[in-house]
């Protein structure tokens, strides 16, 4: 089986990454295995992180099986977790196809590429956001055996400023900061297909780096999907999905038993094409998320994927760290505050 996906570098934001309005709207999908999520975090100015998802999946024409919900969450500087989490019916699920506007209950999600509003709420706990974008954003695809089995990975706000609220029936927690936002969907059972991926987004005073190591499974030769994309305040400077420019490595890994994950205290990012040249450490200075994918799961489903798939889970990690950046002869030193993910499906 073979991964379709082309390697290319770009160096300004040409006409097969620009978003449109669709991009960011609803695509319902036919199948057991359609999952479709609209992300977003913030680095508050308080240390603190926010971040939530809307999220649908399994086949629409069939709307008993289909799962629908929120999920925000505000890690404070200390660790301690502020969660919102609420399931519901498909027939609470409205969206429109040809922009964004998600309504999930009370829930909401609605937005035009430059500026996008958000409202969680379970009961004392409701959180409003509101982001507007600083630069463009970008998309991409890859298909797994042939073009029938797909994932797009659409980011309209690679960097935006963020403002809100969350509140609680005790405190009112103001956010003001960095955010990003993305939007993403599937049509394929994930352990089959990927075995695991690094994704993060690390965000300088002037520039903007977003990146993904993605591998398959034995399946798909273990094949390897690393797009990384570089913004200065303005533009895109660089964006490349060719794996021998860049590389990801992990040092002084720990084993971490809550997740049966490996923790590695120091990412190490390097990049090398003609007249750019990035590197960055990212020491890591908490694991501020660990999330079973298959919590709520029936306990039968739970027990056979685990036993017969894998051991599907989520670790989040903030960083800091330094860095550099020559392009086009300019040397510009950089400090790294970075929200990144390890997700494991096998």
């Amino acid at each position: 089986m073979k991964v379709l996906y082309e390697e290319l570098t770009y160096r300004e934001l040409s006409a097969p990454l620009m978003i449109s309005q669709p991009d960011d709207a609803w695509h319902p999908l036919k199948g057991r295995n359609y999952i479709e999520w609209w992300y977003f975090d913030v680095m508050n100015r308080d240390g603190g992180i926010v971040r939530g998802q809307f999220h649908i999946s399994r086949d629409v024409f069939w709307p008993l099986t289909l799962r629908t919900g929120v999920r925000a969450t505000y890690v404070k500087p200390d660790g301690t977790e502020i969660l919102i989490e609420e399931k519901f019916p498909y027939s609470s699920f409205k969206s429109s196809t040809e922009v964004c506007d998600v309504e999930i209950g009370k829930n909401f999600l609605k937005g035009d590429l430059s500026h996008y509003k958000l409202h969680i709420e379970d009961g004392d706990k409701v959180l409003d956001l509101e982001l507007d974008s600083e630069i463009e954003g970008f998309k991409s695809h890859m298909c797994f055996g042939d073009e029938t089995k797909y994932m797009f990975w659409v980011v309209p706000q690679p960097r935006s400023h963020a403002k809100g609220t969350f509140r609680t029936k005790d405190e009112t927690l103001d956010i003001e900061g960095l955010g990003y936002r993305d939007h993403n969907w599937l049509n394929f059972f994930p352990p089959d297909v990927i075995a695991y991926w690094d994704w993060g987004r690390v965000y300088d005073k002037e520039f903007t780096v977003i990146f993904a190591d993605i591998f398959m499974t034995k399946r798909f030769d273990n094949a390897e999907i690393k797009p990384l994309v570089i913004y200065d305040l303005d533009k895109l400077l660089y964006l490349t999905t060719e794996s021998k420019k860049w590389s990801l490595t992990k040092t002084d890994v720990k084993y971490d038993p809550d997740t049966q994950t490996e923790c590695p205290q120091t990412h190490i990012v390097k990049v090398q094409d003609e007249d750019l040249l990035l590197e960055m450490n990212l020491h890591l200075e908490k694991v501020f998320q660990k999330i079973d994918p298959l919590a709520d799961f029936n306990p039968l489903l739970r027990f056979l994927i685990r036993t017969f798939k894998g051991k599907p889970a989520i670790t989040s990690f903030f960083s800091l760290g330094s860095g550099r950046l020559n392009f086009s002869g300019r040397e510009n030193a950089l400090t790294c505050p970075t929200v990144h993910e390890f997700v494991r499906n096998i």
